[in-house]
């Protein structure tokens, strides 16, 4: 039933296909994330061009990147900027994305801004997070606006004190952006 009777063996073995030329793929595209080993120490800024960064090795400097993940025993010292966040090590420095997720055991000391925030239980966080719609197209990492006088009132008051936690403010106090600042206008 299953015979050669004269005919070729190559006839009953599959073709090969045809050796695929490989193409590299550019600079920033999705890909193999870059990583950064436990032990390596990168001191300066890294610009990840839109890329995937797996730290788990420390950064002292600013990170700009696509997407960045820092490991269980990673840490980055200063100052990031990504499309998306994800820490399980320790972050000391501003942090500005879209997407924040912060695990059960990351560590940040400092500001976040945000599109979207996840905290899981047990996470420390250590800072201000704020809001907005997208936080990449403010300049400067980690740099909220500057806050602008909303109003300036005069010294009336009716609970007999312009410094009084519920009094209105006195001539040199100021509102600024919903918080009172005491001391002299400039």
């Amino acid at each position: 039933m299953f015979t050669n009777k004269g005919r070729p063996t190559e006839s009953n073995v599959p073709a090969l296909p045809e050796p695929v030329q490989q193409r590299r793929q550019p600079v920033g595209r999705a890909g193999i994330a870059s990583i950064i080993a436990n032990g390596v120490k990168i001191t300066g800024t890294i610009d990840a061009n839109g890329a995937e960064l797996q730290v788990d090795g420390e950064i002292e400097g600013n990170v700009l990147g696509g997407s960045l993940t820092v490991g269980d025993t990673g840490m980055v010292k200063g100052d990031v900027v990504s499309e998306s966040v994800t820490v399980h090590g320790r972050v000391e420095g501003s942090v500005r994305a879209r997407k924040v997720m912060l695990a059960r055991n990351a560590h940040v000391l400092g500001d976040i801004v945000h599109q979207s925030l996840s905290v899981e239980m047990g996470a420390v966080f250590e800072g201000q997070c704020r809001y907005l719609q997208d936080p990449l197209s403010q300049s400067g990492p980690g740099t909220p606006a500057a806050p602008q006088v909303v109003s300036e009132r005069p010294a009336a008051s009716s609970f007999g004190g312009g410094n009084s936690v519920f009094g209105e403010p006195s001539s040199d106090d100021r509102m600024v952006s919903g918080v009172i600042v005491t001391g002299a206008s400039s």
